[in-house]
């Protein structure tokens, strides 16, 4: 069973894409930035505003399918300064994954959409009781 998502109430696509699609109890989410659901731009307030915005839409594309973060098993982060950024990303990963986060892997380049900082997609697992 194939389920794609796409369009999700307050977030704006940049693109041409399905921000999420469920197959089985599996979700994944296409690369999000920290844009601005009402003008579709990149929100103020440097990296640390991008990353949480990003987390909550990442919430916004997985929730539909009966997911939240909670069972998010695997990201991947693209970062334009990994060195400088990963400290701030890990401190807001900490602050979200109170005890076990998912499997990450973090990947310097040189640009992200919509000339975001960085770049997030996820992959989770809807449990079974949903």
């Amino acid at each position: 069973m194939r389920k794609v998502i796409k369009e999700i109430p307050g977030l704006k696509p940049t693109a041409w894409f399905s921000p999420s699609v469920r197959f089985g109890d599996i979700v994944a989410t296409a690369g999000i930035t920290g844009i601005d659901q009402s003008t579709g731009d990149i929100i103020e307030g440097g990296l640390e505003a991008q990353i949480r915005q990003i987390y909550k839409l990442i919430t916004m594309a997985i929730e539909p399918h009966g997911a939240s973060l909670d069972d998010i098993v695997k990201m991947t982060i693209y970062f334009t300064d990994r060195k400088n950024q990963f400290p701030i990303f890990e401190k807001i990963r900490r602050e979200i994954f109170k005890k076990d986060p998912p499997a990450t892997t973090g990947i310097g380049v040189v640009e992200v959409g919509k000339e975001g900082l960085i770049e997030m997609d996820a992959i989770a697992v809807i449990p079974s009781e949903k």
